[in-house]
């Protein structure tokens, strides 16, 4: 798979590209279609941005941390590549781009994560 090699080489770290292994494992996204799936619409999500790859795996990674500190196991990885997505939308064409992973952050920190509001802390 093309794509998988192009999304593991734009982690900036090895500890990155196995952290993000790790979250696109088939455990979390069903299966190995689904994984080509998820892969295919992270593209075309970056392809309508105004960001890089890199920015969205780093987002992504940035996103499973904010996860992790809140001590919620799920990792639905189709919800939060959409999450990101709109908050690529939050932004003005008058402004340049901010950190994308900063701006995730602080979207999760004021609004939450409502795919995994009914998850128990893990």
């Amino acid at each position: 798979m093309d794509q998988l090699a192009t999304l593991l080489a734009a982690c900036s770290s090895d500890k990155d590209r196995d952290r993000l292994q790790t979250l696109i494992a088939p455990s979390n996204v069903g299966d190995n279609k689904n994984l080509a799936a998820v892969i295919e619409s992270l593209f075309e999500q970056v392809d309508q941005s105004d960001f890089s790859l890199s920015d969205w795996v780093a987002a992504l990674l940035g996103f499973d941390r904010w996860l992790e500190n809140k001590r919620i196991a799920a990792r639905p990885v189709k919800q939060m590549i959409s999450y990101i997505h709109c908050c690529t939308l939050t932004l003005t064409d008058t402004l340049l781009p901010p950190d994308l992973t900063k701006l995730t952050h602080n979207l999760l920190e004021q609004y939450g994560f409502d795919a995994c509001k009914n998850v128990t802390a893990g």
